[in-house]
Formats: structure tokens, C-alpha cells, sequence
């Protein structure tokens, strides 16, 4: 139930590659855009009992993806289909039922979309057929209606900020909700209960607007604060300007309201999880959209690498590298970068931006960089500038035994790179080499120390290539 919506039409072909046969309960089949054949279709309503009874003969496992939030009275009909759904998987002897919805907060005083998932999601598992409810807040993927509402941030560079924007949430990529439900086709003996989905970082929804600018090549979103920008107010002016009905985003405002953290247990108590770990936030809004690759450059490369010994672990140093960044820093000159990504944002780049997943993955973003890719077995982390310079430049640093290895290459636009090069070399040398020496203390000691230590270095380091 639910085949056409936004999870359900991602599920389909997802249970159809893995070999299962597929039945689905469709209120109007569309026939210019018709689910894939091998799927039996099914028309009906899922508040009617006949239909859904028939719909589920010989069904071992159902998915309940029913969301009627463009009505009204969404809550009085998603109630009546899940209690239909729960008389008719009883009579058809079904195995397993799957249910999607939202997490619960912790207040009292809860949205109404909020509280009719969760009330969808105790009739369900109350049924005599084990039903899995599983919990997510934001799924981040291109359809979703959440996501959607997020994307919304390219309208405008600035964002009001009420004070229900610096609430937080979980986000979680799409591919990840799918990857359990996919699981839970085939899991054994039968679970009952409520999980939570969480992604892997929690984040206000200012925060993820920010991210979402971020790694979608925008600039800084500017906040504006908004006292009186009202859940209607917002949802009205998201009617005007998107495809979005002002009726479906409402609700979804509403639910802003709450923190919307994980309150019951982890999926991953009862589903394995993705075979490469949840994908990051960065990640996730990466996928929605074409895959982009560095521009192209066309000059020879200029190459800068520099070794520097250490009496620190290679596991030491790697967990420093893959540490880098945002609250972190960059174990080179204090402020340096926040005044070249202020200056890259006044000329149209990116800025700084002072975020990072907790575990940095290829496609992940690190300040103004962009991991290429990360080799945990090799000890190695590609980073991408993503500044706008007259060129590229790739960031590599690895670890070798007793010393760490940090190689930049800068592949110039022609005359203009070149030239780009050769004037900002001198401040490079100081703020890459502090950096390189930087790196190799801070993973024996930390604090103001280190840094003095690797700038003076660094001094000595330059000081000797220039004789």
C-alpha cells in the first residue's frame, strides 16, 4: 500500500531486484505512468476492507506507505486504512507488516502530523500480525516533500529564522530508508515494535539549510530573524512560489515545532545495517543531484610535497588527518582560513563553512573542501578546494611509517593560474607547511603548544628552501 508514493515507488523496484514477486493496492492506476509489469496491480482504496483483502491474498510481507496529508482530515483517514489494513493482513495470514512514519517527540503538546504517525504506527503494531514501525524524521531524497521544502533555500539568499528553525532533527537518506525496508522483507523470526531510523548527525533545521547551500555549490544562506514567521505564513508563501500545496506544508512546518531526536530503539537492533555504513548528510544531498566532477584545468601542474617525520603512531596521525576540520581546525596559523573563506565569499564562492560529517566518507564536505576519497587501508584522505581560484587544486595527505605526507597539486587556467600561483606562494609555503608540521605534532600533543612548535617548524622549513 502505498506502491506510487515517494518511498513506496523507490521500494518497488528495489524488492522486484532482489527476486521478490510484487503486489500492489493502487487507488487509480495511471496508465501513462504505470508501475513496472512484473508488479500485480490492484485498484482500490486502502480504507476499503474488500479491496485490501484482496489485494493481500497470499501476501507474506506488507508494506503500509499510505499517507493521505493532502486532506484535511489526513488523520481520520490514515486511522480507518491502517485498521483495515490490520483486519485484512489477519485474515490473509500475512507474515510481516512495514510501516513508515515519523518520530515521536517527547512533549505533550504534539503536531498533529507528528501524532497521527505515531497513532498509525500503535494500531499497527497492537494487530495480531507482527508489524515493524519504523521512525525517521526528514528523508532526504529528490521527491521527498520534506526535502523538497528544504530545496526550497535556491529561491533566496536569505532564510527567516523563527525560533522553531533551530530545532533538531536526524535526517536520513533516502537509500538508507529503503535499504531497511528492504531488509525487513526477509527478516526472521517476525519483529514487533516501534525503531527509530536516524541518520547520522543531528542537525537545527537552519543548520541543514546551510548544509544544504553548502554542498549544492550556493552561498551562504543569509538568516534573517523572524519572530512572527508563522507555520502558516510559511506555508502559504511555499503554495506561491513551489509545486507544494500550501495544505501539505503545513503539517510538515508544524512538526518543526519539536526536537526530533530518537526516543525509541535503533533500528539496527532488529535490520543490519547499509553495507558501507549510514550515508552521511552531505552525501545523502549529493545524490540529488547529477553527479559533478572538478572542472577542468588546463595548464601544466605545480606539485608542493612535503614529508615531515613523527614519533606518533600511523593510527595517531591518520585519526588526526580524518579529523580535520570544523570545530577541529586545521593545525595551521589561527584565523588564516577564516579570512580566506570570508574573502571567498565576498567574490562568490562558498566561503568557509565551519561543518563536517563525524565521519568523513568520498563526497563528503570538510569546510571548503570535498573529500575525492578516503582509503582507510592506505591511510590516505583526497580533499578538493572548493574556493574559486584560476584553477584546481587537490589536497592528498597520507601517513608512512614515522612520518606524514601531505601533497598539493594546483593545475592553473592558463596564464591567469599561473600567475595566481606564483603571487600566493610565499603565504601557501607558510600556512601549508605550519599545517604539514601542524598535523605531525597534533598527534602527539595538542593545544597552543603544538601550534607554536609547528610554526616555528614551519619558519625553519621555509627559511631553509629559501637559501
Amino acid at each position: 500500500m502505498g506502491a506510487t508514493g515517494y518511498l513506496g515507488s523507490l521500494l518497488v523496484p528495489a524488492l522486484l531486484d532482489a527476486g521478490h514477486e510484487v503486489s500492489a493496492l493502487v487507488r487509480a492506476p495511471d496508465a501513462s505512468d504505470p508501475l513496472p509489469a512484473p508488479v500485480t496491480v490492484h485498484a482500490g482504496d486502502a480504507t476499503d476492507p474488500r479491496a485490501v483483502r484482496e489485494a493481500l491474498a497470499g501476501v507474506e510481507v506488507a508494506y503500509f506507505l499510505v499517507h493521505s496529508l493532502e486532506r484535511d482530515d489526513f488523520a481520520d483517514v490514515d486511522r480507518r486504512a491502517a485498521t483495515v489494513l490490520v483486519e485484512g493482513a489477519a485474515a490473509a495470514g500475512v507474515r510481516q507488516v512495514v510501516y513508515v512514519g515519523g518520530p515521536r517527540p517527547t512533549s505533550d503538546d504534539v503536531s498533529e502530523h507528528l501524532a497521527s504517525r505515531a497513532e498509525v504506527g500503535d494500531i499497527l503494531t497492537a494487530g495480531s500480525v507482527p508489524a515493524l514501525a519504523l521512525q525517521a524524521s526528514m528523508i532526504i531524497g529528490r521527491g521527498s516533500t520534506s526535502f523538497d521544502l528544504l530545496a526550497t533555500a535556491r529561491l533566496s539568499p536569505w532564510v527567516p529564522v523563527p525560533r522553531w528553525m533551530r530545532n533538531t532533527s536526524r535526517p536520513v537518506a533516502a537509500a538508507d530508508v529503503v535499504h531497511y525496508l528492504l531488509a525487513a522483507a526477509e527478516v526472521e523470526p517476525p519483529v514487533r515494535g516501534t525503531f527509530d531510523v536516524p541518520g547520522p548527525e543531528a542537525l537545527s533545521y537552519l543548520a541543514l539549510v546551510q548544509r544544504y547551500a553548502r554542498v549544492t555549490g550556493l552561498r551562504t544562506r543569509l538568516p534573517v530573524p523572524a519572530p512572527l514567521w508563522s507555520h502558516r505564513l510559511a506555508a502559504a508563501l511555499t503554495g506561491v512560489v513551489t509545486a507544494i500545496p500550501s495544505a501539505v506544508a503545513r503539517p510538515l512546518f508544524e512538526s518543526l515545532d519539536h526536537d526530533l531526536e530518537p526516543t525509541d530503539g535503533v533500528v539496527t537492533d532488529v535490520l543490519p545495517a547499509p553495507p558501507r555504513g549510514p550515508t552521511t548528510v552531505d552525501n545523502a544531498i549529493r545524490a540529488t543531484f547529477p553527479a559533478t566532477a572538478c572542472r577542468a584545468a588546463t595548464g601544466a601542474p605545480f606539485v608542493d610535497e612535503l614529508v615531515v617525520p613523527t614519533t606518533a603512531g600511523p593510527d595517531e596521525v591518520w585519526r588526526t588527518i580524518t579529523g580535520l576540520g570544523g570545530t577541529t581546525g586545521w593545525h595551521t596559523i589561527p584565523l588564516v582560513w577564516t579570512v580566506r573563506g570570508a574573502v571567498d565569499h565576498l567574490v562568490g564562492g562558498v566561503g568557509l563553512y565551519r561543518g563536517r560529517a563525524p565521519e568523513v566518507s568520498d563526497g563528503d564536505v570538510v569546510d571548503f573542501w570535498t573529500v575525492l576519497h578516503r582509503d582507510d587501508a592506505a591511510r590516505r584522505l583526497v580533499l578538493h578546494a572548493d574556493m574559486r581560484m584560476p584553477g584546481d587544486t587537490v589536497l592528498e595527505m597520507s601517513v608512512e611509517p614515522g612520518a606524514y605526507r601531505q601533497r598539493i597539486t594546483f593545475t592553473p587556467d592558463d596564464v591567469a593560474g599561473k600567475l595566481y600561483w606564483h603571487l600566493q606562494k610565499p603565504l601557501h609555503d607558510v600556512v601549508f607547511t605550519t599545517m604539514a608540521h601542524g598535523i605531525a605534532r597534533g598527534s602527539t600533543s595538542t593545544g597552543r603548544r603544538a601550534v607554536a612548535e609547528a610554526l616555528r617548524d614551519a619558519a625553519n622549513h621555509v627559511a631553509g628552501r629559501l637559501r
